[in-house]
């Protein structure tokens, strides 16, 4: 039977985004060659795809869509803005798309055979599109030798090698962002024969590593690391699954010989533990995590908690005005972090957990009432009775009565909302 601890960060960490005594086999990866351009120095290209990074967010956007792109059906596609571009993955590998004019301009796909023979992502039954979006992670913005760059991981059959045999495991697609040229490839042989269907819950990154946690047959079973400008696996730990990461830190579950579990922060460069909580027997702790320092924690009580994802310690409860109904986001840089719901009304912190400052619920001036859609930099895009406002994240003040659209994406360029035809792109007015 399935622990409730296990059930509950599942649910968390696919959400997220925004889910150390004994814990199974760590150390090297495999020592898999990888496959990769020989540099990452800017190439001559006819497009370039970055952006601006001084560019503001944007306070409004066109209420018609531009275009529509074959994300399949409604949901929550496995996309990302980044620059001018929108960063699709599928099953097959990751396909980028200019914001301008909707086209593909590059497709990469996976050297090993894909897990998953699935059609493109346009065609995909709601049945497949599921599955994708369970098993393939969201791609995730990098830098590579210094250069803007996009990373996606994709479950594969690898291809046998030496005396072995071929079995699940991963490839690791990293892509320049000015043009969505390879960089390399990287294959991930997890340790044993997975049992189950392998999938790549989350990604984090931060000082030059990625971790990654994987799941089998959709529940979290392990994580791995790798070094990102000089690609190889630097470890895995099966056992220890991930729900979050800031920085040189990730935060996630250990099984422990007893089979119960514990909460540990974990360095990210080499997987040992930095620190440990132990969830108590019969419990059940929740994390949600989406990048900031300081993740949510919940439990069986009415308690709800920030807990930061480095040391371990606490930094801002129920007292503080967190409630368990709150969802947090956080802005880019992940200085600020904003708790919020109709039925609570909104806190933000930075991230020492300092409240920076808060609105009660309720419909009048200064007051909170709406849900958190979307963020880009410092600017917070919450749904309301009337549409869509735009608040500030360091002040709490609202900066735009009416955004056009609800996003569910946000780049400096367009917004991203997602239909049953489809991702519609809503440019950004100036």
């Amino acid at each position: 039977m399935r622990s409730r601890v296990r059930e509950g960060a599942i649910a968390l960490a696919a959400v997220a985004l925004v889910t150390s005594c004994s814990a199974g086999p760590t150390g090297d990866g495999d020592g898999s060659a990888s496959s990769r351009s020989p540099s990452v120095k800017p190439s001559r290209k006819v497009l370039d795809l970055t952006g601006d990074p001084r560019a503001a967010a944007p306070l409004a956007f066109d209420s018609k869509a531009a275009h529509v792109l074959p994300t399949g059906p409604k949901g929550n596609p496995t996309i990302a803005l980044y620059g001018r571009a929108a960063w699709l993955s599928h099953a097959s590998g990751v396909t980028v798309y200019d914001l301008a004019t909707g086209r593909a301009v590059s497709t990469l796909t996976t050297r090993n055979t894909p897990m998953y023979d699935l059609p493109a992502p346009g065609e995909l039954s709601k049945k497949q599109a599921e599955l994708v979006r369970e098993r393939v992670s969201f791609p995730v913005p990098v830098r590579i030798g210094g250069v803007p760059a996009v990373l996606t991981v994709v479950p594969v059959r690898l291809a046998k090698t030496g005396t072995g045999k071929a079995q699940a495991g991963f490839e690791v697609i990293a892509a320049r962002a000015d043009d969505g040229k390879l960089i390399w490839r990287l294959p991930v042989d997890i340790y044993g024969d997975p049992a189950g269907k392998l999938g790549a819950l989350q990604v984090s990154v931060g000082d030059g590593v990625a971790t990654v946690t994987w799941t089998e047959d959709g529940y979290p079973t392990g994580t791995f690391a790798l070094a990102l400008d000089e690609p190889r696996t630097l470890w895995q730990r099966a056992g220890f699954w991930k729900v979050g990461g800031s920085g040189d830190a990730v935060l996630g579950f250990r099984e422990e010989p007893d089979e119960n579990y514990s909460l540990a922060g974990v360095a990210a460069a080499d997987g040992r533990d930095l620190w440990v909580k132990e969830v108590p027997a019969g419990a059940l702790w929740a994390i949600a995590s989406n990048g900031a320092p300081l993740a949510k924690l919940d439990d069986d009580s009415e308690q709800s908690r920030l807990i930061e994802i480095a040391t371990g310690d606490f930094a801002l409860s129920k007292r503080g005005g967190l409630t368990k109904g709150m969802d947090c986001e956080h802005d880019d840089e992940g200085t600020v972090q904003l708790c919020a719901s109709k039925k609570d009304g909104a806190v933000a912190v930075n991230d020492a957990g300092e409240v920076l400052w808060r609105r009660a619920a309720g419909a009048g001036p200064g007051e909170w009432s709406g849900t958190l859609e979307a963020e880009f930099k410092d600017l917070f895009y919450v749904k309301g009775k009337e549409g869509a406002f735009v608040v500030d994240g360091r002040t709490g003040r609202t900066v735009s009565a009416d955004a056009g659209v609800v996003p569910d994406r946000v780049s400096a360029y367009a917004a991203l909302v997602y239909t049953d035809n489809g991702a519609a792109v809503h440019l950004a007015e100036r």
